[in-house]
């Protein structure tokens, strides 16, 4: 299982130019423009995996939530939240996307996270992400189906922030259409998290 990890990891280290860090990234933020990877790599750090979708959610709200225990989450945005066709998106045009993790056992998150119009359809732009620990990503987003996501090899992920740049105008939402969250399925697993952590930053140091 650690060749398998490290194997994985090797391969989604570099970045796309579509997707890169704004700002002094964690070194111990590993991220992710491929699904296949990402799913990959949750289960070779002994992450549970939860797969969250939105079809059930609809309308406005002052915030949504699901998943339960260590996998629940909340999504918030300062003027609300609306749901339609499978996605939730901010309820105003300028505002950021949140959800948080209230469990402290959240160390990876991904999903399709993109824009939408006011009748749900899918909108290209750039996008920024914020990780609770401040780490700022920005992601070019082309396709509906574009994947972002990212593991933390030492911190608990509480929250993660879509946001909407300055360049992205008229009415266009930051919005996710699916999110897949790698949690700790009991506090003393969090040990293996770390040893997987260091198993792979010696790998990238050699």
């Amino acid at each position: 299982m650690q060749h398998s990890s490290l194997t994985v990891l090797s391969s989604v280290l570099t970045v796309s130019a579509s997707f890169v860090a704004a700002s002094n990234a964690s070194a111990s933020v590993i991220f992710f423009d491929d699904a296949a990877a990402y799913t990959e790599t949750v289960a070779a750090y002994n992450l549970s995996s939860y797969t969250q979708t939105f079809e059930s959610y609809s309308g406005a709200a002052a915030s949504f939530s699901g998943g339960s225990g260590n996998n629940a989450w909340t999504a918030t945005s300062p003027n609300g939240v609306f749901g339609q066709t499978n996605i939730i998106r901010t309820l105003a045009a300028s505002d950021t996307l949140t959800f948080s993790f209230a469990s402290n056992n959240v160390y990876s998150v991904g999903g399709l996270f993109h824009y939408v119009n006011e009748t749900g359809g899918f909108q290209s732009g750039v996008m920024k992400i914020r990780l609770s620990n401040g780490d700022e990503f920005i992601r070019t987003v082309d396709a509906s189906t574009t994947f972002t996501g990212f593991l933390s090899e030492d911190f608990s992920i509480t929250s993660l922030q879509l946001s909407r740049l300055s360049t992205v105008t008229g009415s266009t939402f930051a919005a996710a259409e699916t999110m897949i969250i790698g949690y700790v399925p009991a506090p003393g697993a969090a040990a293996l998290i770390a040893l997987a952590g260091i198993v792979s930053s010696r790998r990238r140091r050699n």
